[in-house]
């Protein structure tokens, strides 16, 4: 038996923010989640899959899009029509309760109701061969576990759990259907396809728990790989295989030791170009670091400006972009943080006070509560707001030390 597990499709995602980018780039932006699906059918036909597995949150929101909902039908028809069934369960972003036009799905499509997981065999050649045990949410929340509720494994079928939820330890997510992994390892299933995180992770070889992450990257943080995994119980395989239209990508460059400005900026062009991917889309951002006599020049935000649209303009390729989205600019001068903290002074207590500083939701509070803002922003993860005091030290020893 063979079948493909994906999870996080996230149609129709709106990608806030990027409407700046050139007309022609933002459009495959925007389809990049349905071309990203695509890709997966086209795997599972290629690969001769018995039945899919999407393990949640194939909307992005709960209230789905007639071209989302259409688009949907038209791939699963196409598995439909090489005998590939689907197995699916919603998750909190596309949940029950969303607002939607009813549409008919083939009958090869089996979508698990919300409440208490259900079970449903599949068989392949008259027998018996696999046992799929699920739950859509019924609700944008479901806040308890219900992994007590799935049946525990009691005959030779391969069973498989479809579970959209956050595993313990995961704080960066929202703690929806929370569980441990070792009660998932209780059940005795032989394979767990999880969804909701959009990482890949695999929490447990024997028996698979895997969480294969989201199909396309939908902002600066998702950056890497993204796809499924095709499993063959028969060779016991497991296999990641990508499916991603748009990459995100971070590239550091170091200038320590360059003098000429003309040699870091070929130096950003040739990164920029070694980030082509064939048939892909590269949403970059370039992160220069480094100890460089440039320090001094690199402060001047009109020539950064400058390099980025230098970087930008030069783009004409549509099928094999690289977009340069962020230049971020993290060179140091040669000085010893250590060094300044012992040293005392106002230096040393300005960097005391941002090793300790923990008020980072009231300083942001009013920008927060503006009305235009607010719609786009959400809460800062505890990792960005580190980020961003760490920058804001940066700015500030560079301005005081700039002599």
């Amino acid at each position: 038996m063979k079948f493909l597990h994906c999870a996080d499709l996230h149609l129709d995602s709106p990608f806030k923010g990027l409407k700046y980018l050139p007309k022609p780039i933002f459009e495959r932006i925007q389809n990049s989640t349905f071309r990203s699906f695509t890709h997966a059918v086209n795997l599972a036909i290629k690969e001769k899959v018995d039945f899919v597995v999407i393990a949640g949150d194939i909307y992005d929101g709960d209230s789905r899009s007639l071209r989302a909902q259409t688009y949907f039908r038209k791939e699963l028809e196409r598995l439909d029509k090489h005998g590939i069934r689907t197995f699916m369960v919603h998750g909190n972003h596309d949940h029950l309760e969303g607002s939607w036009i009813d549409i008919e799905w083939p009958e090869s499509v089996h979508i698990f109701n919300g409440g208490a997981p259900s079970s449903v065999p599949f068989y392949k050649n008259g027998k018996l061969t696999a046992m799929l045990h699920g739950f859509s949410y019924e609700q944008r929340s479901v806040p308890e576990n219900r992994v007590p509720l799935f049946p525990e494994k009691k005959d030779e079928a391969y069973h498989i759990g479809i579970l959209h939820g956050n595993a313990d330890g995961h704080s960066d997510h929202e703690p929806y259907a929370p569980f441990k992994v070792v009660e998932l390892l209780n059940k005795s299933y032989d394979y767990w396809a999880l969804g909701h995180i959009h990482k890949r992770m695999e929490l447990s070889q024997n028996p698979p728990v895997i969480y294969p992450g989201n199909i396309q990257g939908r902002n600066p943080k998702e950056t890497g790989e993204k796809g499924c995994y095709i499993i063959d119980t028969k060779n016991r395989l497991r296999i990641f295989h990508e499916t991603q239209d748009i990459i995100w990508k971070e590239e550091f460059i170091d200038l320590t030791g360059y003098s000429a400005m003309s040699k870091m900026i070929e130096t950003c062009i040739e990164v920029k170009e070694n980030a082509r991917i064939e048939g892909k889309g590269v949403l970059l951002k370039l992160i220069i670091e480094g100890n460089s006599s440039l320090f001094q020049e690199m402060t001047d935000e009109r020539l950064l400006e400058d390099l980025m649209e230098t970087l930008q303009d030069s783009e004409e390729e549509v099928s094999s972009f690289v977009y340069p989205f962020a230049l971020v600019n993290q060179m140091k001068r040669s000085w010893n943080r250590d060094q300044l903290v012992n040293d005392g002074g106002f230096v040393g207590a300005l960097l005391n006070n941002s090793s300790a500083y923990e008020d980072m939701p009231n300083t942001a509070r009013e920008l927060f509560l503006h009305k235009r803002a607010r719609r786009y922003l959400k809460p800062f993860e505890p990792e960005e707001a580190e980020e961003i005091i760490k920058e804001a030290e940066t700015l500030l020893l560079r301005f005081l030390l700039k002599d």
